[in-house]
C-alpha cells in the first residue's frame, strides 16, 4: 500500500496530468494528453501513477473545469491506454 502515500502529482506523469487539468487552460491540450498516454505506455509505474492523480483530481477538486479535463483523460478511445 505504501505507494498510495505521497504526492501523486510529484511522478512525470503525475506532473503533466497536474497540467492538463488545470483550469487555466482555454481547452484541453492534446499535445500534452498524448504526452502523457505515451508515459503511460512506456513505464511500468505509468499507469499506476496516472490513476493516482486522476483520481486526486476528480475527487479533490470542486472545481468542474479541472474535473472535465481530468475525466477526458480517462477515454479508453485514447491511443490504446487502459487506464
Amino acid at each position: 500500500m505504501e505507494f498510495l502515500l505521497g504526492n501523486p502529482f510529484s511522478s512525470p506523469v503525475g506532473q503533466r496530468i497536474e497540467r492538463a487539468t488545470n483550469s487555466s487552460l482555454p481547452s484541453e491540450d492534446w499535445e500534452l494528453n498524448m504526452e502523457i498516454c505515451d508515459i503511460i505506455n512506456s513505464s511500468e509505474e505509468g499507469p499506476r501513477d496516472a490513476v493516482r492523480a486522476i483520481k486526486k483530481r476528480i475527487l479533490a477538486n470542486k472545481n468542474f473545469k479541472e474535473i472535465m479535463f481530468a475525466l477526458t483523460l480517462t477515454r479508453p478511445d485514447r491511443r490504446g491506454v487502459s487506464v
